[in-house]
């Protein structure tokens, strides 16, 4: 059977840490534009469409989404299951592969075993467990996305999208891609993701030192690390998200 695959790539200028990321400079191209196209290298995809709102200020994140050859849909500020919802419901996916634009260097061969896991597993929804937060990505059916947008209603479940289907084991088939290699020395904390200054610090710092359009593999960015250590400790300080680790650890 072959599956009717969407990513959808959520993004706003908005931020509470860090207003505007999403557009900011790393090298020679936007972290938007880098979190394009490593979605885009995702083996089987049919579309890449990135979510913003309605607000004016999006205007601009518009535009840019647009040159870099994406759809686009624009729904609500803060529910973000509609936005996405409704951003990948004209398309009739099978599955859905969902992004954040604050993650630039997502890894294309992790989503691709997640979604080689939900398909193999007869899984809802494929997560993470034990991964670097910021590299990859989570995977759902469109039936069990329908289902939280029907069945949603807490305010956490409708900002982060997916909670719903992972929080509720008995309703749906929730599964997680395990990291089985080794992590390197150090290695425990690493986050490539973009919520602080010093975040967008060590994705610049990496990506000038990669030296290569992305898509971007995860090995590179830790054999970086390992030659440089003291670039982890950039944004060591920076606390997480409480559910990004429960992203990262727990298979969320």
């Amino acid at each position: 059977m072959t599956y009717r695959t969407v990513a959808v790539i959520q993004a706003r200028m908005g931020s509470t840490r860090l207003p505007g990321k999403v557009l900011e400079p790393i090298g020679d191209r936007s972290l938007l534009a880098w979190t394009v196209a490593g979605v885009r290298a995702i083996p089987g995809l049919s579309t890449v469409i990135v979510a913003t709102t309605t607000e004016g200020e999006d205007d601009v994140l518009v535009e840019a989404a647009e040159a870099l050859g994406v759809d686009v849909h624009r729904g609500p500020v803060h529910d973000v299951l509609t936005r996405c919802f409704e951003a990948v419901e004209p398309y009739e996916p099978d599955l859905v592969v969902r992004q954040t634009a604050d993650n630039p260097f997502p890894d294309p061969s992790i989503a691709a075993a997640q979604i080689a896991t939900l398909i193999e597993h007869g899984l809802d929804y494929v997560g993470i467990a034990g991964w670097p937060i910021g590299i990859a990505t989570e995977v759902c059916r469109m039936e069990a996305l329908t289902a939280a947008m029907q069945e949603a209603t807490a305010a956490a479940d409708r900002e982060h999208v997916m909670p719903y289907l992972y929080r509720h084991p008995q309703r749906f088939r929730i599964g997680a891609l395990p990291r089985t290699a080794p992590i390197p020395a150090g290695g425990e904390r690493s986050r490539f993701t973009v919520d602080t200054p010093a975040d967008l610090e060590l994705v610049r710092a990496l990506a000038d030192r990669l030296g290569h359009a992305p898509p971007v593999r995860l090995d590179e960015l830790e054999a970086i690390l390992a030659a440089e250590p003291a670039l982890a400790l950039v944004n060591a300080a920076v606390v997480q998200k409480p559910w990004q680790v429960a992203q990262a650890t727990e298979g969320r």
